[in-house]
């Protein structure tokens, strides 16, 4: 593990031969929800935008990100799908419960202790940002606490 001004650099886990970047197609992914079940998270089946972050409790650069999320999300809560994907790294189950029952983080809370969504993306660090359109087209990847999620949000949605 590496970690780089507060987030995780996921570089020691296999990425896939084609990580997704902005213009190629998302790829659907089935993740465990934190609540129990699994989420398919694949926006050109649904038709509808969606946000992915990866994130940990233990990331400051994820903490510094969180106001964005929650401002992004109440302007298009009702139009984009809104996924956070904790990437189980020094991370149990009960750890995670805890967290988003303390700070109810604005997106559906997946558990992706298998990697599926890490690999599917590439994922290179924690508060890394994958945004969807509703053609399942990759419009936006980023990672950082200063990222204009709702700016890059405002490019895909259509009212």
């Amino acid at each position: 593990m590496i970690f780089l001004g507060g987030a995780l650099v996921l570089g020691s886990m296999p990425l896939p031969a084609q990580a997704p970047t902005p213009g190629m197609k998302a790829p659907p992914i089935t993740v465990a929800a934190l609540e129990g079940g699994d989420v398919t998270i694949d926006a050109a089946a649904t038709g509808r935008p969606a946000v992915i972050e990866f994130w940990a409790t233990w990331c400051s650069v994820c903490d510094e990100l969180l106001p964005r999320m929650r401002t992004a999300h109440a302007r298009f809560k009702e139009q984009v799908d809104f996924y956070g994907v904790n990437v189980t790294v020094n991370e149990s189950r009960t750890r995670v419960e805890r967290w988003v029952a303390r700070e109810q983080p604005p997106y559906r809370t997946l558990y992706d202790e298998r990697g599926i969504a890490v690999r599917a993306f590439g994922a290179p660090t924690t508060s890394y940002v994958v945004i969807i359109d509703a053609t399942g087209t990759v419009r936006y990847t980023g990672s950082g606490g200063a990222q204009a999620i709702a700016a890059e949000l405002a490019k895909v949605v259509t009212r």
